[in-house]
């Protein structure tokens, strides 16, 4: 179960005497997120990913695992859990490569663009993987729920 108390102490632990902007950039991801992970806004967990990324450079022996049991990922006896943000048992192999074309289509025209500004400032590419992470989990949502649900009866 998510944990959110728990994987905010474990990430300032982790983060340990570096500031919220140096660690972000460590880790790769944005000092965004970083943030919202540890002040508790997110109402779910982060990907696996990014708590990879969080591990990969963790300080005071903070563990993938521990993340990973706090974000509600793997239970007290190291089985993994199934993930609520998977989606392919509901998603067809052509739904995926539809939102996969998409999200490149996103991308490029994100990383592309001229004038491309946030508050008046230009975004920069940390805003902007954080964009297209967002946009990528709205699109998939998005095609679930107009999948149609047909009943077995009628299916042939």
């Amino acid at each position: 179960m998510f944990d959110a108390e728990l994987l905010s102490r474990l990430i300032k632990q982790a983060q340990g005497d570096i500031s919220l902007n140096n660690f972000a950039n460590q880790c790769k991801i944005s000092s965004s997120t970083l943030s919202r992970i540890i002040n508790n806004k997110n109402s779910c967990p982060p990907a696996p990913s990014t708590l990879q990324k969080i591990a990969s450079v963790a300080h005071n022996g903070v563990t993938y695992g521990d993340l990973m049991a706090a974000a509600g990922y793997i239970n007290d006896g190291e089985t993994p859990v199934e993930i609520p943000t998977t989606v392919n048992t509901v998603l067809s192999q052509k739904d995926e490569k539809d939102i996969a074309k998409r999200i490149e289509a996103l991308k490029e025209d994100l990383l592309n663009g001229d004038g491309l500004m946030l508050s008046g400032n230009p975004i920069s590419p940390e805003a902007i993987e954080s964009l297209i992470e967002a946009l990528s989990s709205g699109i998939r949502q998005a095609k679930i729920a107009n999948k149609k649900y047909t009943p077995n009866k009628y299916k042939k």
